[in-house]
């Protein structure tokens, strides 16, 4: 018979007793203070939370005690442990000579090291600080029929990412297609769940890194491809290229850059942590990671330059070159990637 013991219980009620101790007086304050100095000085490095230039303080204070103990309760021991000291003593201050030179070296390496990680860390867009400036909002509702015909006939569940507040999700599900989203933001999910749509809030990369290889039929993505930076997006066609099944569904829903730079401010693009990609970069890293049958569809044009009539003189030349300004120019503002993991 096993008995299995509750140690948050037992955490708890000694953390009551404490309490109460400290309360009646019975537990004065500069004697918890000597107890805290006396544990952060015999406890193992593993056992205090400590941080990183604190771990290399106490790793730089710790000796190696070549001077073994004597106690023991048996007869003529202390006199056997006696002998063997000091027989064997400088054998061991030699290897502790070696080892503390070691130590010294690794923590002089790892101190460095620490000093290159602060800079890259000081010079690194701060994701949480910065990510709000940029308005990443677009309508997606141009893309719902282009979404339920990529993927009513794959196997296996339909995951959007970043969803906000389900409007695709509920279009796939009225289609009759298994889907569902996920979004960083609380509001939005709590909006999505009043209206009975499966959103859950998570970051996209969090929830796909928990998810089984193969184990979705498709994966549309919106949103943070536009705010991400290289890396994580990078990140997230690997993680795609591991999740979706084979015969799966990957579309990239993006904002061309030049009217994402011309939709932000100077201030939110100076700070924005990242900023979307040209569809053909898609394709080139979906190609890389085995995607097939990939396709670009341009979303709906925005502001052009007007053609001049036809009868004007020299329209025809006008002409092709404004056609030509609004190719270069007045892009879609959006776009949509699509392919198939074939391998």
């Amino acid at each position: 018979m096993t008995m299995s013991i509750d140690t948050r219980k037992i955490v708890a009620e000694i953390e009551e007793e404490v309490r109460r101790k400290r309360a009646t007086g019975e537990l004065p304050a500069d004697f918890e203070r000597e107890l805290d100095s006396v544990f952060a000085r015999y406890a193992p490095v593993g056992a205090l939370d400590l941080h990183f230039d604190q771990l290399l303080e106490k790793i730089d204070a710790s000796t190696l005690d070549t001077i073994a103990p004597l106690e023991s309760s048996r007869p003529l021991v202390p006199q056997l442990k006696l002998v063997v000291r000091k027989a064997i003593g400088w054998y061991v201050r030699y290897i502790a000579n070696q080892l503390s030179a070691t130590m010294a070296g690794l923590s002089r390496a790892l101190r460095l090291l620490g000093n290159r990680v602060d800079v890259l860390e000081a010079n690194a867009p701060r994701l949480a600080a910065d990510a709000a400036l940029v308005n990443v909002a677009g309508d997606l509702s141009v893309w719902y029929d282009l979404v339920v015909a990529e993927t009513k006939s794959v196997t296996g569940r339909v995951l959007h990412a970043e969803c906000g507040t389900g409007g695709v999700v509920a279009h796939l599900v009225e289609a009759g297609i298994d889907a569902y989203g996920v979004d960083p933001d609380d509001d939005v999910v709590l909006e999505a769940g009043a209206r009975s749509i499966d959103v859950r809030a998570t970051d996209v990369t969090d929830h796909l890194r928990v998810l089984d290889p193969g184990s979705l039929g498709a994966i549309i993505l919106s949103g943070c491809v536009d705010r991400l930076g290289l890396g994580a997006q990078v990140a997230l066609a690997d993680l795609a290229s591991v999740k979706l099944a084979v015969g799966g569904r990957l579309l990239v829903l993006g904002t061309d850059p030049s009217a994402w730079g011309r939709a932000q401010s100077t201030v939110a693009a100076d700070l924005a942590p990242g900023r979307p990609l040209h569809p053909e970069t898609w394709v080139a890293l979906l190609e890389r990671r085995g995607f097939g049958d990939t396709s670009v569809h341009d979303g709906p044009a925005g502001e052009q330059l007007n053609p001049v009539p036809a009868k004007s003189a020299g329209a025809a030349a006008m002409n092709a070159n404004i056609a030509m300004l609004n190719r270069t120019l007045f892009r879609p503002s959006a776009y949509a990637v699509v392919a198939t993991r074939t391998h």
